[in-house]
């Protein structure tokens, strides 16, 4: 009985921690090429800093969900972050984005205007622009190969 009853625990046990590690695994995890930060001068002592992170990569293989951060920073301090996020199913001949929206973060004084978010295709964009001084425009994109890679 004392057997049966330790047999009993462990696999109580053993069937627990499987079922938490699955239900972490739906976090925000980098895509496989992702997450790394892509820097881009932008000249002027404009910079952008660029980290696409892949949303439950554990959901349905022929369709991604991702975000793309650029902070943008003018001579090294934070002026602006745009999160976009796109949807997109792909078969392995075509993909296609389904949904796209964007937020945006101002800071030290710096404002958006003209801001747009769209889709077509197999690409997600937003676009604005950028002010307080001086002004300028920024872009981010998404884009979805045939075969589900996220660039």
């Amino acid at each position: 009985m004392k057997k049966l009853i330790a047999i009993l625990t462990t696999l109580t046990l053993l069937l627990n921690t499987a079922i938490v590690s699955e239900a972490n695994a739906g976090a925000a995890e980098p895509c496989a090429p992702c997450g790394d930060t892509e820097i881009i001068d932008l000249g002027d002592g404009y910079t952008v800093e660029y980290e696409i992170t892949e949303i439950n990569p554990h959901a349905r293989a022929s369709t991604k969900t991702v975000e793309k951060t650029a902070d943008f920073k003018r001579e090294g301090v934070l002026i602006a972050t745009i999160v976009l996020t796109a949807s997109f199913s792909y078969t392995g001949s075509s993909a296609t984005c389904t949904s796209a929206y964007a937020g945006y973060s101002m800071y030290h004084g710096w404002d958006y205007s003209n801001r747009s978010t769209t889709r077509s295709g197999n690409t997600a964009k937003t676009t604005a622009r950028l002010s307080k001084d001086i002004y300028f425009n920024a872009l981010v994109t998404l884009t979805c190969s045939n075969t589900g890679v996220i660039s």
